[in-house]
Parts: C-alpha cells; structure tokens; sequence
C-alpha cells in the first residue's frame, strides 16, 4: 500500500476519534476505560493496585457463552 501523508494523519486521527466515542458514549461502546495510579510507594500498596484492578476486570467484563 501506497503511504501518503494523508493516510498518515487519517489514521492516528481514527484510533482518536474512537476513543473519544468510548468515553462520551458508553452505551454504545463495546469498550470501557479506566484511570490507574501508576505510581506506587511500597511493594505491597503495587498489589494491591494490582488486585483492585484485576477485580474490577472481574466484574466489568461479561462472556457470553455459546458453546
């Protein structure tokens, strides 16, 4: 594929514009996000972060099972 300099802005432009519709549109969305501390003082203040985190993937994401 041919790289022009349009396709090179049209392209972030997209992923943008995507998640824009993730955070001002939540219904419609199949996507969620969320805010994290990144910064941590101890070791076990990190695991907890990374259990409180992992609890709320737990509970936010739904398996639609088929099988």
């Amino acid at each position: 594929m041919k790289v022009t300099r349009v396709t090179k802005v049209y392209r972030p432009m997209r992923k943008v514009g995507n998640l824009l519709k993730d955070i001002f549109r939540p219904k419609e969305s199949k996507h969620f996000w969320i805010r994290v501390c990144e910064v941590a003082e101890t070791k076990k203040e990190k695991k907890a972060h990374i259990k409180m985190i992992s609890d709320l993937l737990k509970n936010r994401i739904k398996v639609y099972e088929n099988n």
